[in-house]
């Protein structure tokens, strides 16, 4: 019985997290089209087809509900973003092939929420400034961590000690946001523009892409 029990609350847990998330999603995509602004949560519930009180169920305010936009366009990016396998990657030219499959899997992700992902990176910042540093810190910590394995890099002698690596993991995280943006202004700006980007900054850090280091 304990089983049976343990099953129902797992089901209704599974059902309450997914109406969140259908909230989340219906703020994102009225936020977008209305402005943060000039909407309520009545229009809110209205673009899900639910009533205030299952708003409030789950959020307290329209100004709650704009904060789990936020956390879950970061958690989403974040995801994406996050590769443990890229500071140890064997040598510079496997460093940025995986940093080439991080920035598609960035753009798969804008395919995917473009409505979240336009409002956390154009609109939310003009909300709250503090947002912004959120969004900043989440691509300094890819950078840290990229400026980490440069820095292996130095030290195998794989990369010239002139590199300021400080100033190459904020470019490299720099990049990475700039890419996110990409697929917002059409499909065919993504690939013209981030293979490119991706070559420069590789060229910039070891050399001309191709060349013998």
């Amino acid at each position: 019985m304990t089983d049976g029990v343990g099953a129902d609350d797992r089901a209704a847990g599974g059902r309450s997290a997914e109406r969140r998330r259908e909230l989340i999603r219906a703020a994102a995509q009225v936020f977008v089209a209305d402005g943060y602004a000039n909407c309520g949560v009545a229009d809110i519930v209205a673009a899900l087809g639910v009533g205030h009180g299952t708003f409030y169920n789950y959020f307290t305010s329209k100004r709650d509900v704009l904060d789990a936009v936020v956390d879950r366009g970061f958690e989403l990016i974040r995801e994406r973003i996050v590769d443990d396998a890229l500071g140890r990657s064997a040598d510079l030219d496997e460093f940025f092939d995986r940093y080439r499959r991080i920035v598609d899997r960035l753009h798969e992700l804008v395919r995917q929420e473009p409505e979240l992902i336009r409002f956390v990176v154009f609109e939310a910042p003009s909300i709250d400034p503090v947002l912004i540093d959120r969004l900043l810190g989440v691509f300094g910590q890819f950078g840290d961590v990229a400026a980490e394995f440069l820095a292996s890099g130095v030290r195998r002698g794989d990369l010239p000690g002139a590199v300021d690596l400080e100033v190459a993991g904020e470019a490299i995280g720099s990049i990475l946001l700039a890419s996110a943006v990409f697929p917002l202004h059409g499909p065919a700006t993504a690939e013209d523009l981030a293979a490119p980007l991706v070559d420069f900054l590789r060229s910039g850090i070891g050399g001309p892409v191709g060349a013998e280091h």
